[in-house]
């Protein structure tokens, strides 16, 4: 399917814009409404069915694992011509219908067979992984700067979703929020995912809305990762890339990240609670972190265009280990805030820097196959870490021990970064 001469190709801007828009509000959606819609609701659910934080927690960990474990079969299709244009719609509307079917669920299996299998289905084929892959594939010099904007939308989640949830939940229980938070995402989510293109070439343009008369050389301050132009970037294939030790030391970095990101963010309202705080302050504080974790990520990207991508995870994964420790000192709204500045700035660097690395090591050509094999090892901490970070505070009765492995699991990640390095190209390609 080729889309020249469509009346979208005339637009006063490059429509890889839209990619990275459509992809931004997406990823808030996708992000905003899991891992931090849970712990919202875990403590009036918690109150009328009488669950455990762990089974409450435990249909995440199934949503997220079997959303990971969908990655190798769904990334490649983000490099087919015309797939991405079928997936993205089916899978906002399984995402919707996870949460729209929670309104009437009664018992554990029904939440785990709606939230969990169910919204994996729609966390596979509409999630932030695949709109990032397609803003990769849509742009090369200007790259950092598209990730930053589609990151951002993803980083609106916690800004957005837990104030937003805690209104519906005050206004009409937490049966009818859940529907009305359904409702809303198949509105929103699924107009814009029938604009997913795969990439520019599909639409005849090039990357970055370049033209082969306008495509501007780079000068001696470009920076390195700017320097490659689209003819001279050599795009690995997935066997190659699976045959890299930077591969597999970028997948071990992302598992680990993932800890100390998407686990440990499920269980902040949760910790707050336990503080003393109501759940009203405990989402304004989340709310501080969303806001400037929106803004971290435009602070991240142009660090990323001006200095060494291994350099910048180095950097975020020591002051992301400094953040968790911060937040157990906690024990005031200020504090709250200060740690919100500071852990929204921090967390909003890694998955841009590990999007931007692996983008940079092996071109955009296979990256959705790439991308979809890392997934299910991501995904696989992704599922475990609020499960496990649950059961540990629910064994040791506080939330003192679960951050201290957090705290660990961001100095491994940053280990990990200290010891990447660019592949070397196939022999052939030397």
């Amino acid at each position: 399917m080729n889309d020249k001469g469509s009346p979208r190709t005339k637009l006063p801007f490059f429509y890889g814009w839209i990619i990275v828009g459509a992809g931004a509000i997406s990823g808030a959606f996708n992000l905003g409404s899991a891992g931090f819609a849970t712990s919202t609701f875990l403590a009036v659910m918690q109150a009328d069915l009488g669950w455990s934080q762990t089974v409450i927690f435990g249909a995440l960990s199934v949503r997220v694992l079997l959303g990971g474990l969908m990655g190798p079969i769904l990334g490649p299709l983000a490099d087919h011509p015309w797939a991405p244009q079928v997936i993205l719609p089916i899978g906002s509307i399984f995402l919707a219908l996870s949460f729209i079917l929670l309104r009437w669920v009664e018992t554990p299996f029904q939440y785990y067979m709606v939230y969990g299998v169910l919204g994996a289905l729609g966390v596979a084929a509409q999630g932030s992984g695949m709109w990032q892959t397609l803003a990769i594939k849509w742009f090369v010099r200007n790259r950092a700067k598209a990730l930053s904007w589609s990151n951002a939308g993803a980083a609106s989640g916690p800004l957005i979703f837990p104030l937003f949830l805690t209104f519906l939940i005050g206004s009409m229980g937490w049966r009818d929020a859940w529907l009305w938070l359904g409702i809303t995402t198949f509105i929103i989510v699924l107009p814009l995912s029938l604009m997913a293109r795969t990439s520019p070439e599909v639409m005849g343009m090039l990357p970055d809305g370049d033209t082969p008369d306008t495509k501007p050389a780079p000068s001696s301050t470009t920076p390195t990762s700017q320097k490659v132009s689209v003819a001279e970037e050599y795009s690995f294939t997935k066997g190659e890339a699976l045959r890299s030790k930077s591969f597999w030391i970028l997948t071990l970095a992302l598992a680990l990240a993932v800890v100390g990101i998407t686990g440990y963010q499920a269980h902040w309202i949760p910790y707050f609670q336990e503080k003393g705080f109501s759940l009203e302050v405990a989402a304004s504080g989340v709310a501080v972190y969303g806001f400037f974790n929106v803004g971290g990520r435009f602070v991240w990207g142009y660090l990323a265009g001006k200095y060494n991508i291994r350099t910048m995870m180095i950097l975020q994964g020591c002051l992301a280990t400094v953040g968790v420790i911060f937040m157990l000192f906690i024990f005031n709204p200020v504090m709250m805030v200060a740690w919100g500045v500071f852990q929204g700035i921090n967390l909003a660097g890694f998955f841009m820097l590990q999007s931007l690395a692996t983008a940079e090591f092996f071109g955009r050509g296979h990256i959705g196959a790439i991308r979809g094999f890392m997934t299910p090892f991501a995904n696989g901490t992704r599922a475990v870490a609020p499960l496990m970070i649950g059961a540990m505070h629910d064994w040791s009765g506080s939330y003192t021990v679960p951050f201290l492995l957090v705290v660990g699991t961001w100095i491994l990640a940053a280990l990990a970064a200290v010891a990447i390095r660019p592949p070397q190209l196939p022999a052939q390609k030397l």
